[in-house]
């Protein structure tokens, strides 16, 4: 028997299978997996050419007769973790892939969750540090026994931070291959040129007039930055485009195919757990209706709900840490002496608000204009 760590494998199951089929190749076949310590055990024997895939459900026990006539079988089962091989050259269907997603989605919510709370208490830290750092006067430093477990806290505390970006990654990698969400970029014949928008995902209806007229007067959208804030453009001949900001909770693996087997065209999509906006364009002629997702008015109030609720939970979001960095800055400011550096986070706590209440305005203003016009 041979043993082998793998403590990340359910987070990048592509490489994973290639691993399994390369390691059956050099006549190591998959006998057991420890799911709690991420230990997989293979048994020595002749070399063998297989493809293998995992699958997590929860539901189904048996593998579909579609895969089974495909030549699928079962390698080994553990828990709600299937892993399937396949010896035939020719293979003409697959597992799904749309547990996996489901499962690493749940995994990224919680460690986002874990991970802004631990930025938050980062950010006090730094604080705390600064001020008693740059404070007039002499500041006492009290060594500490147990600064040692101070230090290990904080790696892990970075750890988890790295690793949920790890995670953002590997996820959004694994949604675009194999869930058609890459976006349709334009080729530019000629030069470009970018136009900024602010907060234009908190108002889908005048970002969707916007990138209509701009079309309309001969500007077409190529892409959006990488910083989402600047849409690039190209001099193009008028057309009669018509643009949808989609914002869906999740999205599912059907999604993105249906969308672009009607004609539309996926010009960005992010990459974000909560905030998954989406633009849409698509091409019409005078006389046409103009092409929408949806023209019912209680599909319509759902997207804006969702919208709203989104947007909801980030104020509170960004309303929580500036309540907590104004509440360090009191306790510190009890301690020491006003100092340069205090009155210079004072100025920037200050500035910071204005970005929930940017927010809270353009989505309260979003709900009145949809309100009207539904």
């Amino acid at each position: 028997m041979i043993k082998k760590w793998r403590p990340f494998w359910s987070y990048d199951v592509e490489k994973t299978e290639c691993w399994l089929s390369s390691n059956a190749a050099d006549g190591k076949i998959l006998v057991d997996v420890k799911l709690f310590s991420r230990m997989f055990v293979f048994e020595e024997t002749a070399g063998k050419q297989l493809e293998y895939q995992v699958i997590f459900d929860r539901y189904q026990n048996i593998l579909p007769s579609g895969l089974l006539d495909s030549g699928w079988e079962d390698s080994l089962v553990k828990g709600n973790w299937k892993f399937v091989r396949n010896g035939r050259e020719t293979i003409r269907a697959y597992p799904s892939r749309e547990g996996i997603m489901k499962k690493n989605r749940v995994h990224l919510l919680l460690l986002t969750v874990i991970s802004y709370l631990y930025v938050i208490q980062l950010f006090s830290f730094i604080i705390g540090m600064l001020t008693a750092f740059f404070a007039p006067g002499n500041a006492n430093f009290v060594a500490s026994p147990l600064w040692s477990l101070t230090i290990l806290y904080f790696l892990q505390v970075i750890g988890v931070i790295i690793f949920t970006f790890y995670l953002t990654r590997k996820l959004r990698t694994f949604k675009h291959k194999i869930f058609c969400s890459s976006v349709d970029k334009s080729e530019s014949t000629e030069g470009t040129f970018s136009k900024w928008r602010f907060g234009w995902m908190y108002a889908p209806d005048l970002l969707e007039n916007w990138l209509s007229n701009m079309a309309h007067e001969g500007n077409q959208l190529v892409r959006v930055s990488k910083n989402r804030l600047a849409f690039i453009f190209e001099k193009d001949t008028p057309k009669l485009v018509s643009f949808v900001q989609d914002y869906q909770w999740k999205t599912a693996p059907e999604y993105f195919d249906f969308h672009k087997s009607a004609g539309w065209k996926l010009r960005f999509t992010s990459t974000s757990w909560l905030f998954n906006y989406s633009i849409w364009e698509k091409e019409y002629t005078s006389g046409e209706m103009k092409p929408r997702f949806t023209y019912n008015s209680t599909e319509k109030n759902a997207q804006v709900r969702k919208v709203i609720i989104a947007s909801s939970i980030l104020i509170s979001y960004l309303l929580a840490i500036w309540l907590f960095a104004i509440r360090i800055q009191f306790l510190n400011s009890q301690a020491f002496d006003i100092s340069h550096i205090q009155k210079i986070i004072n100025g920037l706590l200050i500035i910071s608000l204005l970005s929930p209440i940017f927010i809270l305005i353009r989505t309260f203003l979003y709900a009145l204009r949809m309100r009207k016009s539904i």
